[in-house]
């Protein structure tokens, strides 16, 4: 059962477009429920990181476009969200993410 994935995410604020690729957590029936924060970066600390997020994001790519305003009300408000990088790196105990 697919829990989080990457999903390209559009915005329409202020009369402008946005896009960007977004971690999205789903629930039980595989349907979306929150987004992450912030999109995801390009950046990790080795190489072979990057060439697995890389291939993880391409896959964004293959998928339906999500309407950010049903998941955040806006770019840049939290509510609702995660972290991005989540499914790369060992979370904490007692990480609220754990029961998605």
């Amino acid at each position: 059962m697919k829990t989080t994935d990457y999903r390209v995410v559009h915005w329409h604020e202020n009369g402008k477009d946005t896009f960007a690729v977004h971690q999205v957590f789903y629930d039980h029936n595989e349907k979306p429920q929150r987004i992450s924060d912030d999109p995801v970066i390009f950046e990790t600390a080795t190489i072979d990181e990057l060439k697995d997020r890389n291939f993880h994001i391409a896959a964004a790519f293959l998928q339906d476009i999500l309407p950010g305003h049903l998941y955040k009300s806006s770019l840049t408000n939290n509510v609702g969200s995660a972290t991005i990088l989540d499914m790369f790196r060992n979370r904490p105990k007692g990480n609220d993410d754990d029961n998605v």
